[in-house]
């Protein structure tokens, strides 16, 4: 079965809801501990929970030396995390009980009740563990814009430079601002518009996408109906945006089915007035804008605003990654799983610690 998401780009997966646990005084090294930061102990069933919920999403179950690599990575990250909230804690940064709130609120409203329940069941986690997530992720967050965001600037003279240096890449094709919405004959368990709309079988589909159809064509907004409807889960929260498209991106997306040759027929701003079947499900298609092919220049709102990015992505690397070096240079760090990996390995040639 074609996964829907992977029409665009690959599912975004929760990657962890682990959180380290802190204890008074010097923590004390028991057989379950997998890292001592600062003052905080990181336990090994930490490690093991972000590790099975990883695995649950790869093709294949590691082998030994493999499985024993990521949860050294998942540590890592781990004690990172611990080691920007201890930050974070110091400058009074931790986010509010009201903008947990306020995020688990946005979270969960993706998900039915039922939906949910069972998402937390799948993934063996509690609200707790996801309202923790929650508050280190915001809490980090905030940590980045003090610390690197804020000191951030794109001078005028440096967007010129970096034009000037990269102006063949702005000599563009033609290109076509998609939108579309995608209904598929199947269940999705993860579905992701704001409706929790899901057509499991292939006569619903096609009564959904013919009605949603008629929705569009009778003057309902376009993106509205697909952030409500689209099982689109990467695209769905965007209102369908497909953003802007090449010819060979278009062709690549489905080479056999009508949906390129649609797009090169429709005019700006107008819908595809028939469903177009593909491999994927049924599509309703829209034409935001059509771009010419050639030269585009500074004088282009979209050119400086993508050079302007570019700028600020380059910098924001390079300070995150300064600052990620002197944090970590200023913790106290023993990671008792890796010393407990090179003593096994060193006796035994295997990994058996981690099992």
């Amino acid at each position: 079965m074609p996964n829907k998401s992977r029409w665009i780009a690959g599912i975004v997966w929760l990657a962890s809801f682990a959180g380290a646990s802190c204890s008074s005084g010097r923590p004390k090294i028991a057989p379950d501990t997998a890292a001592i930061v600062n003052q905080s102990e990181i336990k090994i069933s930490e490690v093991e929970k972000v590790f099975q919920n990883r695995v649950k999403q790869a093709s294949q179950t590691p082998v030994a030396e493999e499985a024993a690599t990521l949860k050294l990575n998942i540590l890592n990250q781990l004690i990172m995390d611990e080691i920007l909230m201890g930050h974070a804690s110091k400058e009074n940064l931790t986010a509010s009980e009201a903008e947990v709130n306020a995020k688990f609120t946005d979270f969960k409203k993706n998900y039915s009740e039922e939906k949910f329940q069972q998402f937390l069941k799948d993934q063996g986690m509690t609200v707790g563990d996801i309202r923790r997530e929650l508050l280190k992720n915001a809490t980090i967050e905030k940590l980045y814009n003090k610390e690197i965001t804020s000191k951030i600037s794109v001078a005028e003279a440096e967007i010129r430079d970096y034009f000037s240096k990269n102006r063949a890449n702005y000599n563009l094709p033609e290109r076509w601002h998609v939108m579309h919405i995608l209904v598929t004959p199947w269940p999705d368990p993860q579905i992701n518009n704001a409706k929790n709309d899901d057509a499991k079988t292939d006569e619903a589909a096609r009564q959904k996408v013919q009605n949603l159809l008629q929705r569009i064509l009778s003057g309902e907004d376009f993106a509205t109906i697909a952030r409500d409807y689209s099982e689109d889960s990467s695209t769905a929260p965007i209102g369908g945006d497909l953003r802007l498209l090449s010819a060979e991106q278009l062709d690549a997306l489905d080479p056999n089915s009508l949906f390129a040759k649609a797009v090169r027929n429709l005019k700006t701003g107008e819908t595809f007035r028939s469903v177009i079947v593909t491999k994927y499900g049924y599509h309703i298609v829209k034409l935001q804008e059509k771009e010419a092919a050639g030269q585009h220049d500074l004088t282009d709102p979209r050119v400086q605003s993508e050079v302007r990015q570019a700028i600020f992505a380059r910098k924001e690397a390079l300070l995150k990654a300064a600052f990620l070096e002197m944090a970590r240079n200023e913790a106290t760090v023993r990671n008792l799983l890796a010393e407990r990996i090179l003593t096994d390995m060193g006796s035994s040639a295997s990994v058996s610690a981690l099992r």
